[in-house]
């Protein structure tokens, strides 16, 4: 083993640990919300009318910011430790599957910050214009078809990262294998749910279950 920083590995371990957990974070206030109120603080996208669906955001704009801030913020520090992961992994022996891996995962960032900025400035303004006009803008319900491709795209980079990178802990033994075959498995699970069922199973909080396992195992390491 070339790198086996012990600094890098507590930054790293703290990284995807705390990616993780600030994506996870929005989870437990929605959940609140939804036993005080008996509904979620704005609706899905996909699974109710476009005028509905703004009208949400226009009901609950702070919750709109949160959720976008949080799952963005989540996402971008969780790919900063992924890179300093596939730091590790290359120093172990390992140039092949963490590169790949690590791509992945940036090209799915990407991806995420770009829908991040359009949920906070088009979504935005059509839920405004929405309201005001009292029918959803010229177009804008076709947005939201667009979006939910992005984060269909997002996961699937995002799945392939994490069987790339159970691929490279096979390859290195940097960590224990039953981490490796795990990543690999729910990797290409992930990756094959997603190709196969669509937005049907288009659920993000998952992916950051593995990053979080592999965290506190460098922490513990």
């Amino acid at each position: 083993m070339e790198n086996s920083d012990p600094t890098l590995m507590r930054v790293t371990g703290i990284l995807l640990v705390a990616g993780a957990v600030i994506f996870w974070s929005v989870i437990v206030p929605a959940a609140i919300y939804q036993i005080r109120t008996g509904s979620p603080p704005f609706k899905d996208s996909s699974g109710v009318p476009a005028q509905e669906f703004y009208d949400s955001i226009t009901d609950h704009p702070n919750w709109w910011l949160f959720v976008n801030v949080f799952f963005a913020l989540g996402i971008v520090v969780t790919a900063f430790g992924l890179t300093a992961f596939q730091s590790l992994l290359t120093g172990a022996g390992d140039r092949v599957f963490s590169a790949v891996a690590g791509m992945s995962f940036l090209i799915g960032t990407t991806l995420w910050l770009v829908l991040f900025t359009f949920n906070l400035s088009m979504v935005v303004w059509a839920a405004r214009e929405t309201a005001s006009q009292g029918a959803i803008p010229v177009g804008s319900e076709a947005w939201l078809l667009w979006t939910e491709q992005i984060v269909i795209l997002y996961m699937l980079l995002a799945y392939f990262s994490i069987a790339a990178f159970g691929g490279a802990i096979l390859n290195t033994n940097f960590l224990a294998s039953w981490i490796g075959w795990t990543s690999l498995a729910v990797g290409l699970a992930g990756a094959a749910s997603i190709l196969l069922r669509g937005s049907g199973f288009a659920i993000p909080l998952l992916i950051h279950i593995v990053p979080f396992m592999i965290g506190i195992l460098l922490l513990l390491k």
